[in-house]
């Protein structure tokens, strides 16, 4: 169901993008079906298909330094050349036919980037408009072909105009990689701009981990709370502090918490997941992890805003330091604060915006769950939770007497079935980046065929550097935050992470994440909350067990295996 629904939203949302940036109708009618094919599914893993996103770039005037722009936001290690490239074109296409149209794109970028703010405060005027309505909506109550016609305005009313994000993507995509090639050429630090992006404050991201810290900070001073909290089946926690006055501080900070940020949660970009307005005990469960911990010194708010602020300003004073050396320091330092502030704005714009995206997948969980009561009662499923073995046509073409196939009982059985056999597969799934040949699903092996494998075996693995500060101590693997919430170790090592899981950064010293860019969720926060980072480690979690001492440098990116348990 996730994968029918992100791989749909794709295709409008960047069909919305190219008309946005001027790209002419007939160019994105002959490209169809690289919208359309954006993302690959395989063994139950969502994949960017890399060919097409090089093939959305050069749709654009000055793909030579898009696409490097693009390669650093989405985290590519490897450049991909296309077999299609385009053969050199001659002198009087470049100037009279790719000029043209380079400066044309410049003035719609230019206006747009002018208007950037403007342009996020309607989005959000318009977003809140139709999601505060639809929030509402007791979908339990309302029949199946009515939920889907709710579902086409919702596509209509918010996908087809999710114009600003994308807009702010491409504003991100230039100005922090211009400011990375400036701390590279004039400050002699490519990694500089980790530390300047630091601390900008206004995300709405980090606010879930400062608000349960607090909770957490009430529950440690009160012994009647935190003997309940520690020693009560979490799933009776709710009801049983929830309705009792003596915990009123802890109670009101619940009660914003859910209210502001309960569609959180560890994997909430997958459709089936539930949020902590579904499970508020799982929120127990994070502060229970949290009152166990040995060491509570990271789990203070203030520390976090000095250390960050201290991250900042050291960065600052660097680049500062760095182009007063130049004859021409003024124009260098107007121009270098003016790309700053801009890539600051993007990012902060982001982060807030993918927001939008937790509230829309919270209103679409509900409808799907709505559905799939509906055709559980019905005996059309067996159980509610089926529905997400489906895909959003399937579902549709059934409500409206369009499917090919009517069983969906068995089609949902044959999924599950797939889908286990995926689970039991988890020690061994796909490479990060693969190539396929002729049919995807046959004769291909899922595996990087370039990647050296003796270098995990090396005790020194590097990565992106996204943070940086020095960390040594123990190492926690953690695969899925809702079953391995307890803290037992110094430094967070994950295969990837979602928004979900910033609820878990404050109890780390050091966080290591196998997948990702300098601009993912993990980088972005947790570079927020000024702990040392390290994203895109090949061979991570394969190389690095819950235990194992290792040391982490996250300005230079490397992580050094120093003994084991």
């Amino acid at each position: 169901m996730t994968f029918s629904f992100i791989r749909r939203a794709y295709s409008i949302v960047y069909h919305c993008f190219a008309e946005v940036m001027g790209i002419p109708p007939r160019t994105v009618h002959q490209h169809r079906d690289t919208f359309d094919n954006m993302l690959g599914f395989f063994e139950g893993r969502v994949y960017y298909n890399l060919k097409n996103w090089y093939r959305l770039v050069r749709m654009f005037p000055g793909y030579h330094y898009n696409r490097s722009f693009m390669e650093s936001m989405m985290g590519v290690k490897q450049s991909l050349f296309l077999d299609d490239e385009p053969p050199p074109i001659s002198a009087a296409q470049k100037y009279f036919v790719e000029f043209p149209s380079l400066l044309r794109l410049l003035a719609r970028s230019g206006w747009n980037f002018i208007r950037i703010r403007r342009i996020v405060e309607d989005f959000e005027t318009h977003f809140y408009k139709h999601y505060d309505a639809w929030a509402k909506i007791d979908f339990d109550s309302i029949p199946p072909h009515e939920i889907m016609r709710l579902h086409g305005m919702m596509e209509e009313k918010m996908l087809w105009n999710w114009k600003a994000p994308i807009i702010n993507d491409f504003y991100v995509m230039v100005f922090y990689g211009a400011l990375r090639k400036m701390c590279g050429d004039w400050c002699g630090d490519a990694s500089l701009q980790n530390g300047l992006i630091c601390g900008e404050g206004g995300l709405q991201s980090d606010e879930p981990a400062k608000l349960m810290l607090q909770m957490t900070a009430v529950a440690r001073e009160d012994e009647e709370l935190k003997s309940l909290i520690l020693g009560e089946a979490a799933k009776t926690l709710p009801e049983l502090i929830g309705g009792d006055s003596r915990f009123s501080q802890f109670n009101q900070l619940m009660t914003v918490y859910l209210e502001q940020f309960g569609l959180r949660c560890a994997n909430e970009l997958k459709l089936e997941s539930f949020s902590h307005q579904d499970q508020p005990h799982r929120l127990f469960e994070i502060i229970r992890s949290y009152l166990r911990a040995n060491d509570s010194s990271h789990q203070n708010s203030d520390a976090i805003n000095r250390r960050e602020k201290n991250i900042r300003q050291l960065a600052e004073q660097q680049a500062d330091d760095a182009l007063a050396k130049f004859r021409s320091w003024f124009p260098r330092r107007l121009l270098f604060r003016m790309v700053l502030n801009n890539a600051r704005t993007g990012v902060k714009n982001r982060e807030n915006m993918r927001f939008a995206r937790t509230r829309i997948y919270g209103v679409l969980r509900r409808m799907l769950r709505s559905i799939g009561g509906h055709f559980e009662a019905a005996k059309i499923l067996d159980d509610r939770e089926d529905i997400f073995y489906l895909t959003i046509d399937e579902v549709w073409d059934f409500v409206k007497g369009t499917a090919v196939s009517t069983n969906l009982r068995e089609l949902a059985s044959m999924r599950k079935r797939e889908f286990d056999g995926y689970r039991r597969n988890v020690s061994s799934p796909p490479d990060s980046r693969f190539e396929t040949f002729g049919m995807a699903y046959h004769g291909n092996v899922f595996r990087n065929r370039d990647v050296n494998k003796e270098a995990f075996d090396e005790a020194l693995l590097s990565g992106i550097g996204c943070c940086p500060g020095i960390v040594a101590g123990r190492a926690q693997v953690v695969r899925d935050p809702s079953v391995d919430a307890y803290f037992k170790g110094d430094i967070l090592v994950a295969e990837r992470t979602d928004p979900g899981w910033v609820t878990f950064f404050p109890a780390f010293s050091g966080i290591l994440v196998e997948r990702g860019s300098a601009l993912s969720h993990s980088a972005i926060i947790a570079r927020e909350m000024g702990i040392p980072t390290i994203v895109g480690i090949s061979g991570l979690t394969q190389r690095v067990h819950t235990g194992d001492a290792i040391k982490m440098d996250g300005q230079a990116g490397t992580v050094e295996m120093t003994s084991s348990t």
